[in-house]
């Protein structure tokens, strides 16, 4: 089973929840130590019928900060959304500012066991499909979170994509879904936006919450 979805954050133009047609919005949360999106659109999404994910973004404002307590930030905002809303780490740049070595696999590992500690809930892992396939991934992370990985074709403006392209690297991790343009255009959402696909059913969506 698939689902379209979209994700959006502060960056997005306007978005109404009640018109775009995909069943999935992420929005973001949190990031690093201090942000939080407080015009998230998370309660109008779940208003509006939606199944949705929260994000925190771990390199807000270029600092890698304390992983340990970004987990405990993210979690003190998510908390309230426990069993309604996916929680996810959102893994973009190295932790030496040029390219990703096992000591970022290692910094994922430890937010995972922090925030799997507070709430409970495992969250799922955001990153590019490169950073999976040239580490070496901790067996903590196969074993507990998926991974929605992101891989894009190309940068052409796109509607929603029922076989996006992958190249043939096959994951040894749970793959749950895949990001395949920033330059999406679809109904509800003024702007090009984040579009992606997850390979789950509503049901386990919640379940996972």
């Amino acid at each position: 089973m698939s689902l379209q979805a979209i994700d959006i954050s502060s960056n997005n133009g306007r978005v109404d929840p009640s018109q775009v047609t995909a069943p999935i919005i992420i929005n973001k949360l949190t990031g690093g130590l201090d942000y939080v999106w407080k015009n998230n659109l998370i309660d109008e999404c779940l208003k509006a019928g939606k199944l949705v994910g929260a994000y925190h973004f771990e390199d807000e404002y270029n600092i890698h900060s304390k992983i340990k307590l970004q987990a405990q930030k993210f979690y003190k905002e998510w908390k309230k959304y426990k069993g309604r809303v996916l929680p996810i780490l959102d893994y973009e740049i190295p932790l030496n500012g040029k390219i990703f070595t096992q000591h970022d696999i290692n910094r994922i590992e430890m937010f995972m066991r922090e925030f799997k500690r507070l709430s409970g809930v495992n969250a799922v892992l955001y990153c590019s499909k490169s950073l999976i396939w040239n580490h070496t991934i901790n067996e903590y992370i196969k074993a507990h979170n998926m991974v929605w990985f992101a891989q894009y074709a190309n940068n052409k403006p796109t509607g929603y994509q029922q076989d996006p392209w992958t190249d043939n690297n096959q994951l040894d991790v749970n793959v749950v879904g895949q990001q395949y343009t920033s330059n999406g255009f679809v109904r509800g959402v003024h702007g090009a936006v984040d579009l992606s696909i997850f390979y789950i059913s509503r049901a386990n969506w919640l379940k996972s919450c």
